[in-house]
C-alpha cells in the first residue's frame, strides 16, 4: 500500500516567479479601497430662505414657501484641496436647479484661512455636531437636513447626490416670505422681514452677510477666487406661532474681505430642542487600514527574507 506523504512547502522550495506573484497579490490586497460616502440625516431643524440683494442697495424681495431655493452650506477652507471638488459639484447643481450656496470657511483654530468668521463657524459646528470634534472640511449640508462629508460621492457622483438632496421637498406648507432692506450707512441698514406659515414650527430669523467673491492668491488649493463666503450671521428675530410673523431690526456689519460686494440674505432656521441624553456612538477609526495591513506586511517581510535566501 502506498502511503501519501504531505510535506510542508518551505520558502526555499518556492520559485522566484511564485514569490513575485504572491507579493503582487499581497500588495494589491493591502491597498485601501475607496468607500462610498454616507449621507446623514440631521435632527437640527430645516434651514430655508435665501432671498437676497446687494447690501448697498434698497431691496424688496418675496417668495412663496414652495418656490424658495434649496440651501447648500459648503464647509470649506483655502488650504483644502478636496473642497474644490465639492464646491465645483455644488456650482454645477446650482446651474440646473434653484439653489443658493453658502461657503462657511473654517475659522476656529484656523491659521491659514482668513475668510472665515468665528460666529459663523460656531453656528455651523453646533448644527453639524455629528462631525465633532475634528470638523474637518469638506462638509456639504443641504437645507439643514442632510449632510455629506468628504469628497467621495454616495451615489454615482457628487452632482447627482447634491441634486437629489436639493430636490427633496422641504414640506414647509403654504405661505410666503418677504424682506425689505434699506441701507442706512456704509456698514449698516434696516431689515423688515415677514413669514406666513401654516405649521407650528418655531424659527430663528437671521441675516447672513455674504461676500460674492474674494481674491486670496495665498490659498494652497490654488483657487485664488473664493465665492459665496458667509462673512457674518446676525440674529434679527424669532417665529413662535403659525400664521403671519414679522420683525424689524437695525443692524451693523463688518466690511467685506475685499471690494464692496456684500449681499444681504434672509434665513430661517427651525428650532428643535434636542434631548440632553446623547446616545453613545462608536467613533469611526481614524486609521482603519492599520489592522488590515499588519498581516500582509508580516507575510511580505517573511517572503522577502525567503527570496534573499534563494540568492545566497
Amino acid at each position: 500500500m502506498h502511503q501519501l506523504i504531505k510535506e510542508k512547502l518551505t520558502p526555499q522550495d518556492m520559485s522566484k516567479p511564485a514569490v513575485v506573484a504572491l507579493l503582487t497579490v499581497l500588495l494589491i490586497s493591502a491597498v485601501p479601497t475607496t468607500h462610498a460616502a454616507e449621507i446623514k440625516e440631521l435632527e437640527t431643524g430645516i434651514l430655508f430662505g435665501g432671498l437676497h440683494g446687494m447690501a448697498n442697495e434698497t431691496i424688496t424681495v418675496n417668495s412663496s414657501l414652495e418656490n424658495l431655493p434649496a440651501i447648500a452650506e459648503d464647509y470649506t477652507a483655502t488650504w483644502c484641496n478636496n473642497c474644490v471638488k465639492v464646491g465645483d459639484a455644488l456650482e454645477t447643481v446650482a446651474e440646473n436647479i434653484s439653489m443658493e450656496i453658502y461657503a462657511v470657511h473654517r475659522n476656529i483654530y484656523e491659521t491659514q484661512d482668513p475668510l472665515g468668521n468665528e460666529n459663523v463657524d460656531a453656528r455651523f459646528r453646533d448644527r453639524y455636531d455629528i462631525y465633532a470634534p475634528e470638523f474637518k472640511p469638506p462638509v456639504a449640508g443641504i437645507n439643514g437636513k442632510y449632510a455629506l462629508r468628504g469628497s467621495n460621492p454616495s451615489g454615482d457622483s457628487l452632482e447627482s447626490d447634491f441634486a437629489e438632496l436639493a430636490s427633496k421637498p422641504m414640506n414647509l406648507g403654504e405661505g410666503f416670505v418677504s424682506m425689505v432692506w434699506t441701507p442706512s450707512g456704509e456698514h449698516s441698514g434696516s431689515v423688515v422681514w415677514s413669514v406666513d406659515q401654516s405649521t407650528d414650527a418655531m424659527y430663528n430669523v437671521t441675516v447672513w452677510m455674504v461676500e460674492k467673491v474674494a481674491y486670496f492668491p495665498d490659498g494652497t488649493n490654488n483657487e485664488v477666487y473664493y465665492h459665496h463666503i458667509v462673512r457674518e450671521i446676525i440674529d434679527v428675530g424669532t417665529v413662535t406661532t403659525s400664521g403671519l410673523s414679522s420683525g424689524t431690526a437695525q443692524i451693523t456689519y463688518a466690511e467685506a474681505f475685499d471690494d464692496d460686494d456684500l449681499e444681504v440674505h434672509i434665513m430661517f432656521h427651525e428650532y428643535i430642542e434636542r434631548a440632553n441624553d446623547v446616545e453613545d456612538e462608536t467613533p469611526e477609526p481614524t486609521a482603519e487600514d492599520t489592522p488590515f495591513l499588519s498581516m500582509p506586511l508580516t507575510i511580505l517581510a517573511l517572503l522577502v527574507v525567503a527570496l534573499r535566501r534563494q540568492h545566497q
